[in-house]
């Protein structure tokens, strides 16, 4: 009798802990979705604040230009009639040298979280759509190119955009190229000091390995990692 009555506890305990994990998950998901939209929230409200500087001529340097060339060169835009998202567009400072580049900027959408820099985009680049939203919740077509620059490490889970971009965004044999035109040592910098704004630091090689195990449908096709240039070339499967 005294085995029967410890074998009925033991099951009543297995059911409760089995019935309180959904419990969790409901109540973990919420959480995470407050964090991520007051992450955004924090994103477009800083950049709104400083989207008169990021229109101006100041915000891309002379010095700057030849790099932001080079990313564009990494593209591949030859191809007529390639398709581009661009993640993070700000004001459109990409979009000029996509276009030297070859491709053409009505094939273009640029995403951002910042009313105030799209403002400005909007204004320059009349020919390109451009919606404000996250990434993460984008569902636009799919594009044959998409682009992160100088914004992959202000996301709240990159490892997540990486997968919906996979999945639900990029062409087959696609690329996904994510760059900065000054490089991983400089957005360390800023990481110290904003680190509500930069959560991240770019993938050197060995997170990178870590980061493609979990979105197996990526591949590496190039890394440049250099002290004052970040480029990074993904193809997909």
């Amino acid at each position: 009798m005294a085995q029967v009555r410890r074998a009925l506890a033991t099951c009543a305990v297995l059911t409760a802990a089995r019935n309180s994990l959904p419990q969790i998950q409901v109540f973990a998901a919420p959480r995470m979705e407050s964090k991520l939209a007051e992450h955004n929230q924090y994103q477009a409200k800083t950049f709104d604040e400083k989207s008169d500087f990021f229109a101006s001529e100041k915000a891309t340097p002379a010095s700057v230009e030849p790099k932001l060339r080079r990313i564009a060169c990494s593209c591949r835009l030859e191809t007529p009639g390639t398709t581009l998202l661009d993640v993070g567009t700000g004001t459109g400072a990409l979009l000029p040298f996509f276009q030297e580049a070859g491709v053409d900027l009505a094939q273009v959408v640029g995403v951002d979280l910042s009313a105030g820099m799209l403002g400005f985009a909007k204004e320059r680049f009349p020919e390109t759509t451009f919606v404000q939203e996250d990434v993460l919740q984008f569902q636009g077509g799919r594009f044959d190119r998409v682009v992160f620059n100088a914004c992959f490490g202000n996301l709240f889970d990159p490892v997540a955009v990486l997968r919906h971009v996979a999945r639900d965004l990029l062409s087959d044999g696609g690329l996904v190229v994510i760059s900065h035109p000054l490089g991983r040592p400089w957005l360390r910098t800023l990481q110290q000091s904003d680190p509500r704004m930069v959560l991240h630091d770019l993938p050197g090689k060995e997170q990178l390995k870590t980061m493609l195990a979990e979105v197996p449908e990526l591949e590496l096709e190039s890394l440049e990692d250099d002290a004052d240039f970040y480029c990074l070339v993904l193809r997909r499967r």
